[in-house]
């Protein structure tokens, strides 16, 4: 037979009668256990929704893009004058030109083997905008401003190239807007950034910690009134106020953020230096980038396994207590019988007919009659009349009468389950 899907209890809700401890003293170990089971419990579930919270937050490491600049030249062996450039005597093919190329490459960390490197990013996933200013006579050349910004549905590029006609070396300013995975601004006071030993683009809530830093170790809270700021000669100086609010502090600290600066880039395209030339340095920039899921990552992996383990044990725990309970039960029966066997079976017969009664809905049966007659005959047996006498046998041949009651189809299956 099916057994039916029935919840159970945890073994940590439930808990053992007080008399059991006195025949298992060892029982007291087990409520201990219990005890230190749901502290450990609710230290579980507090780290679980703090690993579920972290795990949900993407995560950015730094890394190093570099940036590398070059250039290409072609036809660039005999001259051409400009006015058979305008007239197209030359064919596009054959008309001196060249080509900047601005690429970038996100470096691996340092020691990281083949197997686990992550996927390669794009360069232009780290940029903005970019501007190209060339500098050319503007009378002669009218496409020297190069402009990209960052669309939606277009696909990143490993970089970009600008390519001109032209047989003299051309001076290029390259402006890069460096994406980050966090807004990150510009401390336009120089007395702060002084003051708070910023030397680069912020975050506002870094801007906020910083600031909060410099406010605690100078102890410029307001002893008497917390949300008040005491500042000192420096701080008053930058802010323009010799007292303020800390709940007015992010408000204030907006008008000192504005847009960091691009990344600057001068070049000399050189197209009589051979057909390719490079810059002779680099340009490293660090950027953030997403970590993988780490879902996988640590003992996180195995907390499954060890969630079924755990439940598996608990039930074997919960079959020996059931056990233990049967034992009991079993024990205090025949212990009960062994002392007193009269009694106890008096006091089992009650308990079946009044089993009995409920199974058959009567609340005055002829058998509980019949017994009830025996019992009260058998407590006055030494008492015994003529008229006491006449009375038992009559009462007994009424039981006999009855009697039939056993020759019932439910009388097997009483028999069978009790």
């Amino acid at each position: 037979m099916a057994t039916p899907n029935v919840k159970r209890k945890r073994l940590v809700e439930k808990s053992l009668p007080p008399a059991i401890e006195t025949y298992i003293p060892e029982s007291r170990l087990f409520m201990q256990l219990q005890a230190l089971e749901r502290r450990l419990d609710t230290k579980i579930v507090r780290k679980r929704l703090e690993v579920q919270e972290a795990l949900g937050k993407p995560v950015y490491k730094k890394r190093i893009l570099r940036i590398f600049v070059s250039n290409l030249a072609a036809n660039q062996t005999g001259a051409v004058g400009l006015d058979d450039m305008d007239e197209g005597r030359l064919g596009a093919a054959e008309a001196p030109s060249w080509t900047l190329r601005i690429e970038g490459r996100l470096l691996d960390p340092t020691g990281a083997a083949t197997k686990t490197r992550t996927a390669s990013h794009k360069f232009s996933e780290f940029v903005n905008s970019m501007v190209v200013e060339l500098d050319r006579d503007p009378d002669l050349y009218s496409d020297n401003v190069v402009q990209w910004r960052r669309a939606a549905a277009e696909g990143d590029v490993d970089g970009f190239e600008v390519k001109r006609r032209g047989d003299e070396d051309v001076k290029a300013k390259i402006m890069l807007d460096i994406r980050t995975a966090t807004d990150r601004f510009k401390v336009n006071s120089p007395l702060l950034r002084e003051l708070l030993d910023i030397r680069g683009p912020i975050s506002k809530a870094g801007f906020i910690m910083k600031l909060w830093q410099y406010i605690k170790f100078n102890n410029l809270q307001d002893s008497d009134d917390p949300d008040q700021i005491r500042c000192d000669t420096g701080l008053a100086l930058a802010l323009g106020s010799p007292v303020v609010s800390f709940t007015t502090l992010p408000q204030m600290l907006h008008a000192f953020m504005t847009r960091p600066d691009p990344l600057i880039i001068e070049y000399t395209v050189r197209v009589h230096a051979g057909d390719f030339h490079m810059a002779q340095y680099a340009f490293d920039v660090e950027v953030e980038v997403e970590e993988p899921s780490r879902q996988n990552i640590g003992p996180l992996a195995n907390v499954q396994a060890r969630h079924r383990e755990l439940g598996q044990i608990e039930s074997q725990l919960a079959q020996k207590m059931q056990d233990i309970h049967n034992a009991r039960a079993k024990r205090d029966f025949l212990r009960g019988f062994a002392d007193d066997p009269v009694a106890f079976v008096h006091r089992w017969i009650d308990n079946q007919t009044k089993d009995l009664e409920v199974i058959m809905g009567d609340r005055r049966h002829g058998l509980e009659a019949a017994l009830a007659a025996i019992m009260a005959a058998d407590s006055a047996a030494q008492e015994l009349t003529a008229d006491r006498q006449q009375v038992l046998e009559q009462e007994t041949a009424k039981w006999l009468k009855e009697s039939a009651l056993y020759d019932e189809s439910w009388a097997d299956e009483a028999v069978f389950h009790y």
